[in-house]
């Protein structure tokens, strides 16, 4: 019996111990496109171009024309995004006549815009060319298919943090 209660007590522990970090809020599950799909650990590091950053949908500059069933669909508002970081402040941001983004001088293939998601509804994109502000940063989804910064603007980089892959696909 004595065995039974210490591996009862271990496993109890260990299940704290791994759970712990999910109800703290630094290790998360992505089960999105955007960025590859696994745990994930806020770093709150310096924010560099490249990075993947858990940032809140109130965070994006041109939310306004985004429809209700987004917000009910995707549980935006407590559901933060993962995306990755193409443009930091004072950074260009242009569409070239291709239809892709060009930041800094790099030209991002993935970007093509698309005119309707996957329900049929009309997608707006972000009125471009501009300059990030000191506080902005341009995000980009890995899939061309990501609900990103090419609709809904740049986000305010306060309110992204730096996540770094734990396990991931």
């Amino acid at each position: 019996m004595k065995f039974q209660k210490k591996f009862a007590l271990i496993i109890l522990i260990l299940g704290a111990v791994i759970s712990a970090p999910f109800f703290t809020g630094k290790i998360f599950l992505n089960i999105t496109l955007s960025v590859p799909q696994g745990l994930w650990l806020i770093d709150d590091g310096e924010i560099k171009r490249g990075d993947v950053v858990q940032v809140p949908f109130e965070a994006f500059k041109f939310t306004d024309w985004v429809p209700d069933a987004y917000h009910k669909k995707n549980s935006w508002g407590k559901i933060p995004f993962l995306k990755r970081v193409a443009g930091l402040p004072g950074d260009k941001v242009e569409v070239l006549p291709e239809g892709f983004l060009k930041i800094d001088g790099k030209i991002f293939l993935n970007t093509l815009p698309l005119s309707h998601d996957g329900a049929g509804n009309e997608l707006k994109t972000y009125p471009l060319p501009i300059v990030l502000n000191s506080d902005e940063v341009w995000l980009i989804s890995d899939s061309e298919r990501g609900f990103d910064s090419r609709y809904i603007g740049p986000a305010k980089i306060n309110e992204c943090h730096k996540v770094l892959p734990l396990i991931t696909e």
